[in-house]
């Protein structure tokens, strides 16, 4: 890739932030695809977020993605919100544009595109949503657009999940979001299960956000994560005759949806697997 005076360089914020595959994957789709851009990856601590931001401002940068912890947080660091980031309340893509700052959210797309990938539509279905964060809030929002049976949220603070089961009922004028303790667990035999917390990624690969819990076989079990290839608890759900689906198929969706917000370009998921594939990136979506 060569990088000159035209060069439009994009970042990516988080903490902490070694884990992510974004960069890789940015990078190669640019460079293969003769686009002059450069993504690069900051590890930035809680103090320093609003003054990232403003220097990515000042250093002309043409926007950004937010990852954990920030999805909330950056919003007051914004001036505007497209009207589905708004809704969600979090942000994960940031456009500089006109001397503002413009929050998006992209999550709640890849986290669908991958669930069409399993040919899985949560219309009428029964779903467990572990984690109540920002990237819980996005795919719940698209998932309400489905018409599921029930959404159910088990957060470790029950109050946090309660909190946001009101604001989606309220938001869709509905009474299928409900927060749940872990005593109730075993009672429901859920169609999805899907893990939006951070439990289980790399360095902490040892952890599961549910222990010895027992999978039921016909139940569609998706983790967000994608460092490791497969957590423990996909591994324990496979093990158990699940299907199973980690965060690369949602991570790829979203950086598509952010490109094209960045860029106006638009790359189709296909095109994108075969770049990486041709690269040698090892992009395994089967698990």
């Amino acid at each position: 890739m060569a990088i000159d005076i035209d060069t439009k360089i994009i970042g990516l914020i988080g903490y902490p932030i070694g884990h992510s595959m974004s960069p890789t994957i940015h990078n190669a789709l640019y460079n293969r695809l003769d686009m002059n851009y450069i993504y690069m990856a900051f590890n930035i601590s809680k103090d320093n977020l609003h003054r990232a931001v403003e220097g990515m401002h000042a250093l002309s940068f043409i926007g950004f993605n937010v990852t954990v912890p920030y999805k909330e947080r950056i919003i007051k660091s914004l001036d505007t919100l497209e009207k589905e980031s708004e809704i969600i309340g979090a942000v994960n893509t940031v456009k500089i544009e006109d001397n503002k700052l413009i929050g998006y959210n992209t999550d709640g797309m890849g986290f669908m595109n991958g669930l069409a990938r399993l040919n899985f539509s949560p219309s009428g279905k029964d779903i467990i949503v572990l984690g109540a964060g920002g990237s819980a809030r996005a795919i719940c929002v698209y998932l309400l657009k489905e018409n599921p049976k029930n959404i159910y949220i088990l957060n470790r603070t029950f109050d946090r999940g309660l909190a946001l089961a009101d604001e989606l009922n309220k938001t869709f004028h509905c009474n299928i979001v409900r927060p749940i303790k872990m005593n109730v667990l075993d009672n429901l035999k859920p169609d999805i299960l899907i893990n939006t917390t951070s439990v289980g990624m790399y360095p902490h690969i040892n952890d599961s956000p549910l222990e010895k819990y027992d999978f039921h076989p016909n139940t569609v079990v998706v983790d967000i994560i994608y460092n490791p290839h497969e957590t423990r608890f996909l591994k324990e759900a496979r093990e158990q005759g699940c299907r199973t689906q980690n965060g690369l198929a949602m991570l790829i969706g979203q950086a598509l949806a952010s490109i094209e917000i960045w860029t106006g370009q638009k790359i189709s998921y296909e095109q994108c697997q075969n770049i990486l594939r041709d690269d040698k990136i090892f992009i395994d979506l089967s698990i």
